[in-house]
């Protein structure tokens, strides 16, 4: 057991060392990524001073318990909205990459069995969209003065689990890619719906009825608000596992299938001897 665990962790390693070594030679691209999340953040505090710097301003007695502090919930929403796409596009990203660069044959006729390819291969984004979401929280903390309580551990699972269903869904998008180069629908209708449907840009309960079930079965919908309210609100386990639970149970439904599709994909790419073409 100790020795699969090494060695997971060695494969995993090693295709994390070849994508920093990559982004080395990029090194004003990541450091513009950083100015411009900070950029963000400060435009944010602006936006947020025209609704909480007057003295009649209704924030304080919103219904919206989570957007009483709007600048709380905006970089909360985007730092996990960050979180969110790297988990739903990272795999498709590193598949396009790999065809593209002509390596992704060579990948896939090694031993590495198919969850060790999907882990390894979206490592690298995981570690860069853990730094940026966490300077999002960080720059608005230290600069605008935005505190968050309740029990980070609670936040941090409820950030694992909804990651997890998104990378499902992620693993569904880079078996679209794999098997048909171009087009994937996935990233297109989760990247437009979490970004408006989810609640990161204002309160889910003003969509109404129509759109109001479109947020109702988007993950992100319930990672973000169980998130918002156990940091923003300071809300309790017993208090968010309604969320918790739904979350739970989108993964149990999604991993298996994912799974299977994509060693599927993987399948039928090498019989038609389409790996290497993009």
């Amino acid at each position: 057991m100790l020795r699969s665990v090494t060695l997971l962790f060695r494969r995993v390693w090693a295709f994390v060392v070849r994508d920093f070594q990559l982004l080395l030679s990029y090194r004003l691209q990541f450091f513009l990524r950083v100015l411009s999340i900070l950029l963000m953040v400060t435009a944010l505090f602006f936006v947020a001073k025209t609704f909480t710097g007057r003295a009649d301003c209704p924030c304080a007695e919103s219904p919206f318990t989570q957007w009483r502090d709007p600048l709380a919930a905006w970089i909360t929403g985007l730092a996990v909205l960050n979180y969110f796409m790297t988990g739903f596009s990272s795999l498709a990203n590193a598949i396009r990459a790999e065809q593209t660069q002509g390596t992704l044959e060579s990948v896939l006729l090694t031993p590495i069995s198919v969850p060790v390819v999907v882990v390894a291969s979206s490592a690298w984004e995981f570690v860069q969209a853990t730094l940026f979401s966490f300077l999002y929280l960080f720059f608005g903390w230290l600069f605008f003065g935005v505190h968050f309580r309740g029990s980070y551990l609670l936040a941090l699972l409820f950030l694992i689990l909804t990651t997890l269903v998104l990378a499902c869904l992620g693993i569904l998008s880079a078996s679209f890619a794999m098997v048909f180069k171009r087009g994937d629908p996935f990233a297109v209708l989760l990247g437009t719906g979490s970004a408006l449907f989810s609640g990161v840009f204002f309160p889910t309960q003003l969509l109404g009825a129509g759109f109001g079930t479109v947020s109702r079965i988007l993950p992100p919908t319930y990672g973000l608000d169980g998130i918002r309210r156990v940091l923003i609100e300071g809300q309790g386990l017993s208090e968010v596992s309604d969320p918790l639970l739904t979350l739970l149970l989108f993964l149990v439904a999604l991993l298996p299938f994912s799974l299977w599709v994509f060693s599927r994909a993987i399948r039928r790419a090498k019989r038609e001897g389409s790996l290497i073409q993009y």
